[in-house]
């Protein structure tokens, strides 16, 4: 059952009931919001920026402070004090700044979001009882303001620790000969301008959005460079775009294998298991190479094989598995891999051809870079997790 949107009547007659009517509806709105949420958020509190944004921000803003203020008309303002503190409901004077502030209140607004002072004033009738629902309120648009600017601080946060780090240098060339049919039809919108998509603007495109941090074995940005090669040749055929996320998908399969063979380390590693249907032990050393270890397993019928005490991920779930237990991936990083290992099958074992438009691939693309690039930051450096992770904080 869907959680009822917040609601209140406010009425400024019955002074003594308005406080606890007002703070009951702000607990309401964290709640309603954290509730949202919450099914969003995986249980090791991991989550996408913008989810963890909505989650930090539902606790710093509400509930606040509270300040009515008369208008010296028919109406008065009821002031919100977004992520101010805690709660409190304090009648104020009129003074001649707020009056400028709200002058025309009734008449023409009812709702104010003051981002400067992170205030929004809602102006209520003396005489009327006003129904003031969350999702049709200045509060609203005021949290998605602040989600907004928190997720663009926490992108900041983890784009400053990649870029500390460093990346791959990209060389890339311009396609060349007539575009595609389907380039000539496609504009971008500059500085709120169409333009014709350029054969510039695709090499732009992999040199921003296609980046492999240093710290990427360059075997994995040698497959890469083949999605951008391809990514960047779509301009003369379009289907090349579609062919660049199936090799964008592969550099993500083989930075997960790579990244347990690195895990495993640089010498001889003691594998051990069952064999004649689990009656007896075996127990070999072998080279640190899952490929040797599934060989080994494979030709000797080994089960239940264990590495370093740790259960063999033999598919690519548990690769993912093993990379979030390792922690170089979260749980919700791990989602969005199953999703385009997914779509890797569906690539490499086609029942049927598909073909997507330019900005699904670009943002696939965008995608798998990224997280190849977080889980090799996160297993050999140790990067903030402000970004990716969030704290458990009870509802009230």
């Amino acid at each position: 059952m869907e959680p009822k949107v917040p609601e209140v009547d406010l009425d400024l007659s019955n002074t003594g009931k308005l406080s606890s009517t007002i703070k009951g509806f702000l607990w309401n709105i964290r709640n309603w919001e954290l509730k949202n949420i919450d099914s969003l958020i995986k249980k090791d509190r991991s989550a996408s920026i913008k989810d963890i944004s909505k989650y930090k921000e539902a606790q710093r803003l509400f509930p606040c402070p509270v300040i009515l203020i008369d208008l010296q008309n028919a109406n008065s303002a009821l002031g919100f004090k977004l992520g101010q503190g805690e709660y409190s409901f304090e009648t104020q004077p009129s003074n001649e700044s707020v009056l400028q502030q709200l002058q025309g209140a009734g008449d023409t607004w009812h709702q104010m979001f003051d981002q400067h002072q992170s205030i929004v004033w809602i102006v209520v009738s003396k005489a009327e009882i006003i129904n003031l629902r969350y999702d049709y309120s200045m509060l609203e648009r005021a949290f998605e303001y602040c989600v907004f600017d928190e997720a663009r601080m926490l992108q900041q946060i983890r784009d400053k620790a990649l870029n500390d780090i460093g990346y791959h240098s990209i060389q890339l060339n311009r396609a060349t000969g007539e575009p595609d049919i389907r380039i000539q039809a496609t504009s971008r919108l500059v500085n709120n301008v169409h333009k014709a998509l350029t054969s510039k603007d695709l090499v732009q495109d992999m040199m921003h959005y296609s980046k492999l941090s240093n710290l990427c074995p360059t075997s994995i940005n040698d497959v890469m460079q083949r999605a951008r090669l391809l990514y960047v040749h779509g301009y003369s055929e379009w289907e090349f775009l579609t062919m660049a996320v199936h090799y964008a998908v592969l550099s993500l399969e083989a930075s997960l294998r790579l990244l347990y063979d690195t895990w495993l380390g640089p010498d001889q590693v003691e594998v051990e298991g069952k064999i004649d249907e689990g009656r007896a032990s075996v127990c070999a050393k072998l080279k640190p190479s899952r490929d040797t270890i599934l060989k080994w397993s494979n030709q000797h019928n080994v089960l239940n094989v264990k590495v370093k005490g740790w259960p063999l991920p033999r598919t690519k779930p548990n690769l993912t598995n093993h990379a979030v237990q390792i922690g170089a991936l979260t749980q919700w990083e791990r989602e969005r891999i199953d999703y385009l290992m997914q779509l890797r099958d569906a690539l490499s074992h086609p029942t049927d051809t598909f073909i997507q438009w330019i900005n699904w691939s670009r943002n696939h693309i965008s995608e798998i870079c990224l997280l190849i690039n977080l889980m090799w930051a996160k297993f050999l450096v140790g990067i903030p997790n402000d970004f990716s992770q969030t704290e458990q904080t009870k509802s009230t």
